[in-house]
């Protein structure tokens, strides 16, 4: 209970003298000083137990929360990315090798390499409000983000993510978290929080020879029948139509499909191998040129390490008439482009990226707007084994889900992959109300190995766990949408991946579970290959006694801005309003 104290004595003044204007004047002064006074403490028990302001300084939480970087703006697809730089370069010996391997940059969106940054400005980290009073009576949950003091230096103050609970047996197996011998898995309030952009189909070059759309339109398996418009979709500056609206019995119509298609520009170490029955007989082999192709008579097989060239399929095709032989070059170039995604991260530099490991957990995001018909609108993704399929049913207004077991050798694009016509829906859920012509955000994803769907922002259905056998390859076209029989708009079309945990160079919760003793923690960056966590320290775990905090808002993060004052640029540090946000 609170107790009020009693209010002070009423003082009456009867008329004002000199002695009263001294009075006033010295009680003025002091006024001020005791506001003064009174402010600063306020602020210092604010935050010596309340709230405290920190700025982070490296990249282990990037892309989530940025240390010291540089905003970049790809002058090919025109995204903005940030790219993470040392913030204490003007104080290291090596400070001219270090900005020189960070002076070029790579799209995380389109690829594009070699972006020159030398001249772009350095940022500063973001700015966190931690409220210290959030572990006094409770812990941490899991994928909290938590600030404490590192084990080994009591004085530094860090920021991570708690992954392993007290008492837990954790280990990091396959990019996931394993506890107790079971995968932890995300809430869809989780995901979002952690997720990072793969490709933002907003984005994309206007005219690059190098490049390739990554989602691309599949026209529908020609049926034999004749029809007034065609089976396929049309794309604007940003999404996808489909026109299939005045079909009188859906149902007998194929769907018409858009693929992902992860498109590298170059480089690789994919393995890609076409049919070609016989080498031409006007190249002679040993005038190829050495760029990893090598032709298996036996298995009648043209095959390239990496992503062919295309200034070296273009020599090929000088090289022959060979129809055949052609065709191979020209497939053997487009399938050679196309990879599985990839942990890779815009933030890091080459030197520091290490090498990529494939990702299956992947999310799709797009706005979609049903705008007349009786079919229906499918989104399929598969992580090698199985393929879910997500029907929304305009007629029976449902939307159910399918899974179905990949026969080995099948890819996701194979017509007769996908829904089977006997198929019994595992799951269903009732149509989304805003699923209407003004349309609603549908995010469909495989992270943590579950299948989760949310319709603007809610969980439509129960998260449908599955299991992955071991030894099998990631897909190469990992996710598509089609429909028949409907009306349809595609927008805001956006590609994420979750975290993969990375066991290179760590030392702790890789080739064994790692014990946590009670009132221990264990902490991740979710900059997984360039982070110094707990999988790498000699102290791996996090006292509750160390605990600073949670985070709850990013308040002042930045933007830098130029000023021209004749001819001189000044460059101004600028509050970001865009980013500033509470933390989940």
């Amino acid at each position: 209970m609170n107790a009020l104290s009693p209010p002070p004595p009423q003082i009456k003044s009867f008329g004002p003298t000199d002695s009263d204007v001294d009075t006033d004047e010295r009680g003025t002064i002091r006024a001020l000083a005791e506001a003064f006074v009174s402010l600063f403490v306020a602020v210092l028990l604010f935050r010596t137990f309340a709230a405290e302001g920190y700025m982070i300084s490296t990249g282990s939480m990037a892309p989530c929360l940025l240390g010291f970087h540089k905003r970049v703006v790809c002058p090919t697809c025109h995204i903005t990315f940030p790219f993470g730089t040392a913030y204490d370069t003007d104080e290291d010996p090596d400070s001219e090798t270090m900005a020189a391997s960070r002076s070029r940059a790579v799209c995380p969106n389109c690829g594009q390499t070699g972006i020159d940054i030398s001249d772009v400005p350095r940022n500063h980290g973001d700015q966190l409000l931690v409220n210290k009073q959030a572990f006094l009576y409770a812990s941490p949950k899991r994928w909290d983000v938590v600030v404490f003091r590192n084990p080994a230096h009591p004085t530094e103050a860090y920021v991570k993510r708690a992954v392993g609970l007290p008492g837990e047996r954790i280990q990091i197996a396959g990019g996931d978290i394993v506890v107790d011998g079971q995968i932890v898995r995300k809430t869809y309030r989780q995901q979002v929080a952690t997720r990072i952009l793969v490709h933002d189909h907003a984005f994309r070059p206007a005219k690059d020879d190098g490049f390739e759309p990554h989602w691309q339109a599949v026209d529908a398996p020609n049926d034999g029948i004749e029809r007034a418009k065609p089976l396929s979709w049309s794309t604007t500056n940003k999404s996808f139509v489909f026109r299939g609206g005045e079909v009188r019995r859906p149902e007998k119509d194929p769907l018409a499909w858009v693929e992902y298609h992860h498109w590298i520009r170059s480089g690789g170490q994919q393995d890609t191998s076409v049919p070609l029955a016989h080498w031409p007989e006007d190249v002679d082999v040993a005038s190829v040129p050495a760029a990893g192709l090598r032709y298996d008579p036996k298995r009648s097989e043209f095959s390239v390490t990496g992503a062919l060239p295309k200034e070296i399929a273009r020599q090929l095709l000088e090289m022959s008439s060979d129809e055949a032989f052609r065709s191979a070059v020209r497939e053997l170039y487009a399938e050679s482009h196309i990879v599985a995604v990839t942990d890779e991260y815009g933030y890091n530099p080459a030197d520091e990226a290490g090498t990529p490991n494939p990702v299956r957990d992947l999310m799709i995001s797009a706005r979609i707007a049903i705008q007349g018909g009786s079919g229906e609108f499918v989104i399929e993704l598969t992580n090698g084994a199985t393929v879910f399929s997500v029907v929304f049913d305009v007629i029976r207004r449902e939307v159910r889900l399918f899974t179905d077991p990949l026969l080995e050798g099948m890819a996701l694009n194979s017509p007769s992959s996908g829904l089977g016509p006997k198929s019994d829906p595992v799951a269903s859920a009732s149509w989304p109300n805003s699923l209407g012509n003004d349309g609603g955000t549908i995010e469909v994803s495989l992270f943590d190995k579950q299948l989760l769907i949310a319709i603007d922002g809610k969980p439509l259905m129960d998260p449908w766990p599955f299991e992955l056998p071991a030894d099998v390859q990631p897909p190469r076209i990992p996710i598509r949408f089609g429909a028949r029989g409907v009306d349809i708009k595609v927008s805001q079309l956006k590609l994420y991946r979750d975290i993969y945990y990375t066991d290179s160079r760590s030392r702790h919760a890789v080739n064994r579970p790692y014990e946590l003793h009670d009132d221990e923690f264990f902490v991740l960056g979710d900059n997984s290959p360039v982070s110094h966590d707990s999988r790498r320290w000699d102290k791996p775990c996090v006292n509750r006694s160390h605990l600073i905090g949670k985070p709850f808002l990013v308040h002042l993060p930045s933007k830098p801005a130029n000023l021209h004052i004749g001819n001189q640029e000044i460059h101004l540090r600028m509050p970001d309003w865009e980013r500033i946000r509470f933390l989940r």
